[in-house]
C-alpha cells in the first residue's frame, strides 16, 4: 500500500504586497515546505550585502525574508487572501 504524502497547510501566507513575479535579475525564487517564499539572489552588489530577501510592491527590496510574514512586523502589512 503505497503511503500519501502529509499535505501542509501554509501557516505564514505574508503580505499582498509581497512581489513574487520573476522579473528580477540573478535572483531565483524559494519557497519553504511549509508554504512562504523569498528570494534568493545570486549576485550581490558588495561583500556582505543581504542575499535572501523579499520585494515588496511598495518599498522595493527589503533586507530579511520574515518582514513580511506576520502582522505587525512591518507597519504597511496588509495579509493576503487565503485563497492565492
Amino acid at each position: 500500500m503505497k503511503k500519501s504524502k502529509k499535505e501542509i497547510i501554509p501557516t505564514h501566507i505574508g503580505c499582498k504586497h509581497l512581489d513574487y513575479e520573476n522579473h528580477y535579475l540573478n535572483c531565483e525564487l524559494f519557497e519553504s515546505p511549509e508554504g512562504w517564499k523569498w528570494w534568493i539572489r545570486k549576485t550581490v552588489p558588495y561583500e556582505g550585502a543581504p542575499t535572501k530577501v523579499q520585494f515588496c510592491k511598495l518599498k522595493g527590496r527589503i533586507n530579511g525574508i520574515f518582514a513580511c510574514i506576520n502582522p505587525g512586523e512591518m507597519h504597511c502589512f496588509e495579509p493576503q487572501s487565503k485563497d492565492k
